[in-house]
């Protein structure tokens, strides 16, 4: 099948970004109603230290909570929440105000952090959380005769360890098997091309690199001639193994950094990044012609087919994706009224 490296659209970092606040919106509740409850049985055992920092805890999340929708910093604000909670916890041992308990808090933050932050800040987090967190437990409880608990160094790293484990490995399977579905859902099942639905996310990439580059890129759209007329002939597999055959084509005559596309039923687009119109025709002309030579066998019998070309450049013949797209569009219109099997670059 042909492949083609998979950026990640606009659309797709919206979605990460959603699904991070989403996951915030609950996180944060929890977080501080929970750090409320405890502030308030802390102040009752007068650990007023504990308590206060406890109470900010529960104000940053709800001044959070009012900016997680609209903030376009959301993680630095996750980052300062993870910093907030983490350092309490640890303050909170380093003080005895929590005395065992505070460890079993930080076991919380291995899973929170590869949630809200991802596995490479959220690793750096969950480290050094790990590391000063377990020192400070060592130091506050040390062995009946003074010097270090080896047994609690072991069993306290090892949990600590596990649970950093464990959450990397899920949200390492979280965001591969993301990245996975969002392949296939961007793949046409048959030609293994792009389809419809990415090219517009790949456009904008293009033409954003395009514009800070000062450089054009084409866009041609490409149609099987007689399309139907093989069909009805042939039966429904033919014109599938024609499909397939023009797509092994393109994936031939292009680059690795160009983008194939099928379109529609027998309408494919390729993206030219970096390409100008006098070199995009000659890549057109050696496409077309080899299809023209081309004659895959079906049930013994070899089937020729032509493909009408138009081409359009960017921005020369339009600055966003609808007027290129339409330009494009019209010339391969324009190539098959003139009769088929033909590339037009341009209108007269």
């Amino acid at each position: 099948m042909p492949s083609r490296s998979f950026m990640r659209s606009p659309a797709m970092w919206e979605d990460e970004v959603a699904y991070r606040r989403t996951l915030l919106r609950i996180i944060l509740w929890v977080i501080a109603l929970l750090a409320f409850a405890l502030s308030l049985s802390n102040l009752h055992h007068d650990v007023k230290t504990v308590s206060i920092l406890e109470s900010c805890i529960t104000l940053y999340c709800l001044l959070f909570l009012l900016r997680v929708q609209r903030t376009s910093h959301l993680h630095w604000w996750t980052s300062g929440l993870m910093l907030t909670v983490g350092g309490v916890i640890i303050y909170g041992m380093y003080s005895k105000g929590l005395y065992t308990d505070g460890f079993y808090w930080l076991l919380l933050m291995p899973p929170v952090n590869m949630l809200l932050l991802g596995l490479l800040l959220g690793g750096v987090f969950t480290f050094c959380f790990g590391v000063l967190g377990v020192s400070v437990m060592l130091w506050a409880q040390p062995a009946l005769d003074g010097s270090l608990d080896v047994a609690l160094l072991i069993n306290a790293s090892v949990s600590y360890l596990f649970l950093w484990g464990m959450s990397h490995i899920f949200e390492y399977k979280r965001v591969q098997m993301v990245r996975q579905l969002r392949e296939i859902a961007a793949r046409d099942p048959l030609t293994g091309l792009h389809n419809r639905l990415h090219l517009e996310n790949i456009f904008g990439q293009i033409a954003v690199s395009h514009t800070a580059a000062n450089t054009p890129f084409t866009l041609l759209l490409l149609d099987i001639d007689h399309f139907k007329h093989i069909n009805d002939e042939n039966g429904h597999e033919a014109g599938d193994l024609i499909l397939c055959q023009l797509s092994q084509r393109m994936t031939v005559h292009t680059r690795a950094s160009d983008w194939l596309f099928r379109v529609g039923g027998e309408e494919f687009c390729i993206l030219l990044p970096k390409t100008h119109k006098a070199d995009a025709i000659e890549l057109a002309e050696r496409l077309r012609t080899d299809i023209e030579k081309l004659a895959p066998t079906f049930h013994k019998h070899p089937i020729h087919f032509t493909v009408s070309i138009g081409l359009a450049q960017w921005p020369l013949d339009g600055q966003d994706f609808d007027a290129l797209y339409r330009q494009a569009d019209m010339r391969l219109y324009e190539a098959k009224r003139r009769g088929r099997n033909q590339i037009i670059t341009g209108l007269h």
